[in-house]
């Protein structure tokens, strides 16, 4: 602690006596013993930390400027590529149908919560939810995001529900709204345009202006997303918003947890030079403080020195 009074008092003394133009010798002497190095923490380190804080908060405050620009600017619609979406109506069930609740699939989930049925296109689906986490021997389906686990079923057959390619064409269709005509469909295990998808499914692409492309989950058959040549670009911009480079848009990442803590350490570090600069009188030019005495002492020298010779 004693090490470090030292050198922060040198650190100001220099200073002081470099803006006295009356005491050059003073100045070469204190920046020879503040430039000498010290065996343990030093205020020139902190200072030095500090302003490394600072840089990278800078950086990452024009990166989030930039990108609520661009965000505001596109517009939600835009951001999420839906110029062409079209959220097609649920469809009637059929009162007469006769569907076959596939009871041996469902004895081997676990604990089952909820079973829906609802229409893909002109077939009808059981969506089950349930929970297997405390049987571990039974099956682990798609997690949900509250613990709970979604299974998809054929209510005409009683089996695991599966898209085919025909059936995921009439679906893209169905959600497009756009003057583009049908150009291909590719099956795809994962896409980069949906980081947080875990597929497998279909991508649609229609021959338009923004080039879009529609996914189809192949699990359930859902619309996942549409895509266009634009969503390049924004998921650029979310994951350098959200500092999720991985573009899950997790706001509890490692990136954002060190720019807090880094924010913390520039408040901190900030807080105590100002201090020391004001108990060293950085601030006020008193004579009663220390490294103001030198310099009063002297001006009252010249001022009242000369006038008595006068």
């Amino acid at each position: 602690m004693a090490a470090v009074t030292a050198t922060c008092s040198e650190i100001v003394e220099a200073f002081m006596a470099r803006v006295n133009p009356l005491d050059r010798e003073k100045y070469e002497q204190a920046k020879q013993r503040a430039n000498r190095k010290s065996s343990g923490w030093s205020m020139s380190r902190m200072i030095r930390l500090h302003r490394i804080a600072g840089l990278i908060l800078v950086v990452q405050l024009l990166i989030w400027t930039v990108t609520g620009f661009y965000f505001s600017f596109m517009g939600r619609e835009a951001l999420n590529a839906q110029q062409n979406y079209h959220a097609a109506p649920d469809r009637v069930l059929a009162i007469q149908g006769r569907y076959i609740v596939p009871l041996r699939q469902l004895s081997q989930l676990g604990d089952v919560y909820e079973i829906n049925v609802r229409m893909r296109d002109e077939l009808p689906q059981f969506a089950v939810v349930y929970d297997s986490a405390h049987r571990p021997r039974h099956e682990v389906g798609r997690s949900r995001g509250d613990g709970l686990q979604q299974a998809w079923f054929d209510a005409e057959t009683g089996q695991r529900w599966n898209t085919g390619a025909v059936l995921a064409q009439r679906l893209a269709v169905d959600s497009y709204l756009g003057s583009g005509m049908f150009n291909r469909i590719t099956d795809v295990r994962r896409s980069h345009d949906l980081p947080r998808w875990p597929g497998p499914g279909f991508r649609i692409d229609f021959a338009d202006r923004l080039q879009t492309r529609v996914y189809i989950d192949q699990v359930n058959g859902d619309v996942v997303a549409h895509r266009n040549k634009h969503s390049g670009l924004t998921e650029l911009m979310y994951k350098l918003h959200f500092m999720d480079y991985s573009g899950q848009r997790n706001f509890n990442n490692v990136f954002i947890i060190a720019a807090g803590l880094f924010s913390l350490w520039f408040v901190l570090t900030g807080i105590i030079m100002i201090i020391r600069i004001g108990r060293q009188g950085g601030f006020v030019a008193r004579a009663g403080l220390q490294y103001n005495a030198s310099l009063f002492k002297r001006l009252r020298t010249r001022l009242f020195g000369a006038s008595h010779k006068n």
